[in-house]
């Protein structure tokens, strides 16, 4: 068997994992902030993270705009 050299508390494979999966950091974010998921009218990543070619390599920030019940929220 093959064990993982990255577990999810590797910053880069944590920022990755949510940056392909968006609907997963809605989730999170929403969860975070005690926001129900549905409650999320839009979701836009405005700044999406640019994940390096090799692990420890620089990436770009990560901005996030929502709107939460008719009211903007960026993060």
């Amino acid at each position: 068997m093959t064990r993982l050299r990255y577990n999810l508390k590797s910053d880069t494979l944590f920022k990755m994992l949510f940056t392909k999966n968006q609907g997963l950091l809605k989730r999170l974010v929403g969860a975070l902030l005690s926001i129900n998921y549905e409650d999320i009218t839009e979701f836009n990543v405005t700044n999406p993270e640019i994940s390096p070619e090799e692990l420890g390599k620089k990436f770009c920030r990560l901005d996030i705009n929502m709107i939460v019940n008719g009211q903007k929220v960026d993060l």
